[in-house]
């Protein structure tokens, strides 16, 4: 299938992540780019096209705290993408709108459960929706585990990354989290959601599954901007990263929040540059497995 452009939901324009002043600021600044940053790109650009013998799975999961995991996915999935000279796919099972489909600008996405023959790439494409360059999507249900070793499990050999969104519960998604190299948890920026990421991390640690932490990306998403103006972003964060987990925030993003197609011209700065670098850690950890990280940043970017 061919991509299809989606209407803003909202009925108008797409808005911009960043405000005029800001948008400005950064075109006239652009040219003049210290070293630090171009080297920081460059290093983040490597990251992101590492080899990987065999296709890497991340599940992205939202634990239970209703962020939005398909947004998250698709703005990976872009970056992924762009940066990488394999296939990537993005498998959506939250079941909820506005969908991973329509995140990444595809009008209809195909059945999992329904296609997507895994015989060779060819027949398999078939029963999937492309999203762009090297980039396809296609829609599997939560509570239908079965697809995951019969279809899911086979297709993704044809890919360098596959991308899972779901949440906590559903059975689809459990399922891939088992078997997955990494995983990112999507979680609301408040207090309450942090003591569950908490929870759970020392759950990993108390059981002697300290390489299940390693494995694991936290994202606090600033969704509702400033939901909990409680929250300390910097202390939670690298209270977490103790665990061995990589703990990135995601800030407030007007053009997310519009609900339609993730349009890269037009999200934040500060956006582009987080999503960065969680598609980095997740990918990575991925390939590394539950080795240490030495380089993770312990709640430098909340």
């Amino acid at each position: 299938m061919s991509v299809t452009q989606t209407a803003v939901a909202s009925g108008g324009r797409a808005v911009p992540g960043d405000s005029l002043p800001r948008r400005v600021g950064r075109a006239a600044l652009r040219p003049f780019r210290s070293a630090d940053e171009v080297a920081r790109a460059v290093e983040v650009g490597r990251r992101l096209q590492r080899s990987t013998a065999t296709g890497r799975r991340i599940v992205v999961d939202d634990l239970g705290t209703g962020a939005d995991t398909a947004v998250v996915t698709a703005l990976l999935a872009r970056s992924y993408a762009h940066y990488r000279h394999d296939r990537v796919l993005a498998v959506d099972a939250t079941g909820r709108s506005p969908s991973l489909g329509t995140r990444l600008g595809a009008e209809e996405t195909p059945d999992l459960g329904a296609g997507a023959d895994g015989a060779t790439f060819e027949t398999a494409r078939e029963g999937l929706a492309e999203a762009g360059d090297g980039l396809w999507t296609v829609t599997a249900a939560g509570d239908d585990v079965g697809i995951h070793a019969s279809r899911l499990l086979p297709l993704s050999r044809f890919f360098g990354v596959t991308l899972v969104a779901g949440g906590t519960g559903a059975a689809f998604t459990d399922a891939v989290g088992e078997s997955a190299h990494s995983r990112v948890w999507v979680v609301r920026a408040t207090r309450a959601a942090a003591a569950r990421v908490g929870r759970a991390l020392d759950s990993f640690v108390q059981s002697g599954r300290e390489g299940e932490a390693r494995r694991t990306v936290v994202v606090l998403f600033d969704e509702r901007r400033g939901e909990d103006p409680g929250l300390d972003a910097v202390r939670v964060g690298r209270i977490m990263a103790e665990s061995g987990a990589g703990v990135l925030c995601l800030a407030h993003d007007r053009h997310l929040a519009q609900g339609g197609e993730v349009r890269a011209r037009r999200i934040a700065e500060a956006t582009h540059r987080t999503v960065l670098d969680v598609a980095a850690e997740a990918l990575n950890r991925a390939v590394d497995g539950d080795r240490p990280y030495p380089q993770t940043r312990k709640g430098e970017r909340p």
